[in-house]
């Protein structure tokens, strides 16, 4: 099977119910405490090597390829004490991530509130990786200058949709970290050939060639290749790459 890519779905069960309870005066206190909740959930997943990501903030993706059980269960908890409403988490592991998010999402609804189900990798050999890439837009500085902060924030929301829609096709899951930086879960074989396509794709779509560069880590702990992927970009910007694209692979 090779490589395989495990993700946690951790889903706040009641959420919307919550949200309504609040009454009409409530975005302000909806947003505070989806704060709360997300830093909790943060700051106890890197504490195991671990990585989250919100989706509807209803939900978030533990990047917990590696992790133990112990470390997955100890992630949801820290989100159920932050959160209003109860939580479930959903573990599932596969050759590509959203697969993986898709045999966790399958999974939850059997899952007891504050429970976690951790699913058993079959013949994956636990060799569970994580490959991110960490895409970002060439001179968005001098853009925003150049126009507006509101004007540079288009185009980084054009290259997200783009790039959510292309990656999406590959098997891939695509993350908004903020600024003009935008994290892309990869399938772990042979990453550094589907973020070639996939940036030379989005630029064909954006009517804007050469205008993206990406650094790419690759590790058995998701934290590890976070801290990879920006490694790399950093030769990027610092112009001791001169590709586009640079790998860096824990040995």
């Amino acid at each position: 099977m090779g490589r395989t890519v495990r993700l946690t779905l951790i889903e706040l069960r009641g959420y919307r119910e919550w949200t309504e309870s609040l009454g009409e005066d409530r975005e302000w206190a909806i947003q505070a405490v989806q704060s709360r909740v997300y830093r909790a959930a943060q700051e106890e997943a890197k504490e195991h090597g671990g990585f989250v990501i919100p989706l509807r903030y209803d939900y978030m993706v533990l990047l917990s390829s590696g992790l133990e059980e112990h470390s997955q269960r100890a992630v949801v908890r820290a989100v159920g004490e932050a959160s209003p409403v109860p939580v479930r988490a959903a573990s599932a592991c596969a050759r590509e991530p959203l697969e993986a998010l898709r045999l966790a999402q399958r999974v939850i609804p059997r899952v007891p509130l504050g429970g976690v189900e951790v699913e058993a990798c079959s013949g994956a050999g636990g060799m569970e990786w994580t490959a991110l890439a960490h895409v970002d837009i060439n001179n968005i500085t001098r853009a925003t200058w150049e126009s507006s902060a509101y004007d540079a924030y288009l185009r980084v929301l054009k290259l997200h949709h783009y790039l959510a829609e292309e990656a999406a096709a590959s098997g891939a899951v695509v993350q908004y970290l903020g600024g003009d930086n935008i994290l892309v879960v990869l399938p772990p074989e042979d990453p550094m050939s589907l973020a070639a396509r996939l940036l030379s794709s989005v630029e064909d779509l954006m009517g804007d060639r050469a205008s993206l560069k990406a650094g790419v880590g690759v590790s058995r702990s998701p934290r590890k290749a976070l801290a990879l992927a920006a490694r790399a970009l950093h030769e990027i910007r610092e112009g001791r790459a001169s590709e586009r694209i640079v790998l860096y692979e824990e040995g």
